[in-house]
């Protein structure tokens, strides 16, 4: 299994970047710098984070290296204060690099203390004890959780610390927060100063898993208290998760054309560098390596990475072969760990070796993926053999999980298509005759004739259709009741589409169907699956159901299927015209859904005034006609 976590070996060969990241914060000249590590969710941030702290080697250069994870201070009700108690405290256990400072950073963490004071004397209610420290209630804007116990805790010890609060870090109650920044900000750069340490780098992971209020303030955290001279903050995150959280919390102004997250971004982040999505060809390498990282020696497969990187195989145009790994392999000696270990290593590098190219295409270049499908395929494999010894083709099998994967509504498809396996799989054998020509398929088939689909029906083991798949699909039988599909796996447009989606008027959707109409089948594929699950809970507007329908025609099936099980109080009046409209466009289809919603979710009241004006359409047409 693999573990979805830091790799300590550079597979994804982001080494050149963690080169350049760390030449830049070894230049005194360029701190105080915020760099901002920008990549999707699974992209391997983290690695490349690893990777930069193991370049930065602080036992030969003047400089401390610390790493905090964002999600730590998830728990904590303030997040400003968890950051720089959590960033003093790994200072003051750097005895190496701060042994002579410890003690001002001691006194540096007694300020946050009185951060918390004031902020949880205001949080759960204790204004008195606030206005006896400056007068008037704390203008502090940190936060902390507490409970009544701690609550009385705090009261308790205020009358000893009032005196001292007010005397050492209140400076002026009219302007205390600017003071109170300004002075512990001065106090920080003193204690960096007097370490003489050229560079404090401080890598802070995981801040896009947190939610919208934590972001702001772990951001605001650094740029207003921690960023001083000798330091540099590198902050791993998806700016798009970013950018949600700043657009959460400061909307946009009606009028302005100023994109207000995008600038708030730039105030705080100096230097953007964007991790690259993986190519098609380098998540097929990324494929192969797991496998081999798997059954190899941990010594030998390091050895065997560091061949291929210094001879730039990654950089050629093909993806690797299994040749080239055979070659390589053979070089080192004794590399798997025991002799089962080589015996599955050939029988499964086969397997994903023949069918890397779809699923490289499915994966949208995403390391986390490539080693969440190889996960579940050996989780299936496992599977096979404790229920069917070695009676199923592994090679079907991954297959199968690459259509999940792709597409889950076709595989729930294939699923009862099987269902009628006589001689063959019929349905799956019609479409297999028209994967020559895709616009020659029937509408029956149409989801079936994107160009991914042709590619998976085309791939090793073909002509599918011969074979009974129920045991394989067995295997699977939880993700068949599953429509919870995974987000990460979606393309940056449909994403895109999908976050219009969810913020569009009557007046603007028509914009985003006219892009949707216009997009690849696999776009339009991404979009449709992903609001399904939605349509169903009745969490759509119904003026969106519409459209979706009206435009994404060969998902008409789908949707009205979604609408027919939506709760009985998502109907109603407001939805009459909508449903008109759908029942106007596909007749066929609309009515028979409703008839049988009819007196259950669907009030007959609402159900003769919908489809009444369809009575209503067709005697006017027949008069006419007269």
């Amino acid at each position: 299994m693999w573990l979805d976590n830091a790799s300590d070996i550079d597979m994804l060969f982001y080494q050149p970047y963690a080169q350049l990241i760390a030449e830049i914060v070894k230049k005194k000249e360029y701190n105080p710098l915020t760099i901002g590590l920008f990549g999707l969710w699974g992209a391997g941030k983290s690695t490349l984070l690893e990777l930069i702290s193991k370049n930065i080697d602080p036992t030969t250069n003047n400089i401390a290296c610390i790493q905090l994870n964002a999600w730590m201070f998830e728990g904590y009700e303030d997040a400003k204060a968890a950051l720089m108690e959590a960033l003093l405290n790994e200072m003051k256990n750097n005895q190496g690099k701060f042994e002579g400072v410890v003690d001002k950073i001691k006194e540096l963490l007694k300020r946050v203390d009185y951060f918390k004071l004031g902020s949880s004397m205001l949080a759960k209610g204790a204004p008195m004890i606030a206005s006896l420290i400056t007068g008037n209630p704390l203008p502090l804007t940190l936060s902390i959780a507490g409970d009544a116990a701690k609550m009385g805790d705090i009261i308790k010890g205020a009358s000893e610390s009032v005196q001292k609060f007010k005397d050492e870090y209140v400076k002026d109650p009219k302007d205390s927060t600017v003071e109170n920044i300004r002075s512990f900000k001065k106090d920080f750069e003193n204690i960096l100063e007097k370490s003489e340490i050229d560079n404090l780098v401080v890598l802070v992971d995981d801040l896009d898993r947190c939610t919208p209020d934590r972001i702001i303030d772990t951001l605001e955290a650094i740029k207003l208290f921690l960023s001083v001279k000798r330091t540099t903050f590198i902050i791993a995150a998806d700016e798009t998760v970013i950018q949600y959280a700043i657009r959460k919390k400061y909307p946009p102004i009606d009028g302005s054309s100023v994109e207000i997250s995008t600038e708030y971004i730039e105030k705080i982040i100096q230097l953007p560098i964007y991790i690259p999505e993986l190519s098609s060809k380098d998540i097929e390498n990324y494929l192969l390596l797991l496998v081999c990282q798997l059954y190899m020696k941990p010594s030998s497969f390091e050895a065997f990475v560091s061949s291929i990187f210094e001879d730039k195989i990654m950089l050629k145009e093909e993806s690797l072969s299994l040749e080239e790994l055979r070659r390589r392999i053979e070089l080192i000696g004794d590399p798997f760990k025991d002799q089962s270990n080589e015996t599955e290593y050939n029988k499964d590098i086969e397997i994903i070796n023949s069918i890397k190219n779809i699923v490289s295409s499915t994966l949208k270049g995403n390391p986390r993926q490539a080693k969440r499908f190889l996960n579940t395929f050996i989780t299936k494999k496992a599977l096979s053999q404790m229920y069917f010894g070695n009676d199923l083709n592994m090679q079907i099998l991954a297959k199968l999980l690459v259509l999940q994967k792709l597409n889950p509504s076709l595989f729930k498809q294939l699923n009862e298509w099987d269902k009628d396996f006589r001689m063959n799989n019929e349905k799956l054998k019609q479409v297999h005759e028209h994967t020559g020509d895709p616009k020659s398929m029937p509408e029956e088939f149409v989801q079936w004739s994107s160009p991914r689909i042709i590619k998976w029906i085309e791939c090793e083991p073909k002509n599918l259709y011969e074979t009974k798949l129920d045991r394989y699909f067995y295997l699977s039988r939880e993700e068949l009741k599953n429509n919870n599909d995974n987000i990460d796996a979606l393309s940056e447009k449909s994403k895109n589409i999908l976050q219009r989606l969810g913020q569009t008027s009557e007046g603007t959707i028509s914009t985003i169907m006219e892009e949707l109409k216009n997009s690849e089948s696999q776009i339009i594929a991404e979009v449709i699956e992903s609001i399904l699950p939605n349509i169903k809970k009745g969490e759509i507007e119904f003026f969106i159901i519409k459209n979706l329908f009206m435009t994404c025609t060969a998902y008409q099936d789908t949707i009205l299927l979604q609408i027919k099980n939506m709760p009985q109080n998502k109907f109603t009046p407001s939805s009459i015209p909508y449903l008109k409209a759908m029942l106007a466009n596909s007749a066929d289809k609309v009515k028979p859904v409703l008839d049988e919603m009819k007196g259950k979710n669907l009030s007959s009241k609402l159900y003769d005034t919908i489809v009444g004006s369809l009575v209503n359409v067709a005697t006017t047409a027949k008069r006419g006609r007269s």
